[in-house]
């Protein structure tokens, strides 16, 4: 059974929804997708790469060194422990999918928010979509437009060949199936090659490599949640006098 389910007025009218309190659910994801339209503040933030599926090459930010780890939320809280969450899980619990056998677009919400009573009207009195829920339905459906974009870049730039596999290493992250842009290809292409990745393939391309210098970062944080784990206070923990990382609890 899916854990996302298709609003309807008919099956919905009456029904209710939890917003998200914090990213907890986040919590067992050591990657998180990355548009093209937030690439200027996801390359200060994270560490970037692609993941493969289906034949498919998907830009990714990396939240841990490690499959099933996430060094940006916080272990006891779920509170983002970061200037930037990536929009991919600002919609939630909201999101976009195709109708099967259909290019309709519709909304849906995670089961887990869905209730019977108590939080948020999905619909109002007219069996429209409340305010807030029309909000989400347009960010969680531009974010679905600059997907496909982001996605056709990514493909772009494999079909020249400049994407390949990241080698797993001792100072490298530990997740298995990422690959990253070759500088050396991306030198090698021709002006004609090159002039073919203009626009947002080119921005991924120099976004995800720009973005590895954030891997001393992304080591601080592993440590900083190792530290978590041994202390009883984590405000103690973050008072601490160094301020190489800085933190947005808000």
């Amino acid at each position: 059974m899916s854990n996302w389910v298709t609003l309807s007025r008919q099956q919905h009218a009456s029904m209710r929804y939890s917003p998200r309190q914090n990213y907890r659910f986040t919590a067992d994801q050591a990657v998180a997708p990355i548009l093209a339209g937030e690439l200027r503040q996801a390359l200060t933030q994270f560490v970037m790469g692609f993941i493969k599926r289906e034949e498919r090459y998907h830009l990714v930010a990396l939240l841990g060194r490690a499959a099933h780890s996430h060094h940006y939320i916080h272990p006891e809280d779920g509170r983002w422990l970061g200037t930037y969450v990536p929009a991919h899980f600002r919609g939630y619990p909201f999101a976009v999918a195709r109708r099967q056998d259909s290019d309709e677009m519709v909304l849906q919400v995670h089961a887990d928010h869905l209730l019977q009573q108590g939080g948020e009207p999905l619909f109002d009195e007219q069996g429209e979509l409340t305010e807030s829920v029309r909000q989400q339905l347009d960010f969680v459906g531009e974010c679905a437009k600059n997907r496909r974009l982001t996605n056709t870049a990514c493909q772009t730039l494999a079909e020249q060949g400049i994407l390949k596999p990241w080698q797993t290493t001792e100072d490298g992250p530990g997740i298995k199936g990422l690959y990253k842009v070759e500088e050396e290809a991306l030198n090698r292409l021709t002006a004609q090659q090159l002039h073919q990745l203009q626009g947002v393939p080119l921005a991924v391309a120099y976004g995800q490599m720009f973005s590895m210098a954030q891997h001393d970062q992304l080591a601080q944080r592993a440590a900083l949640h190792a530290k978590i784990g041994m202390t009883e206070s984590v405000d103690e923990l973050f008072a601490d006098d160094n301020d190489d990382l800085q933190f947005d609890f808000g």
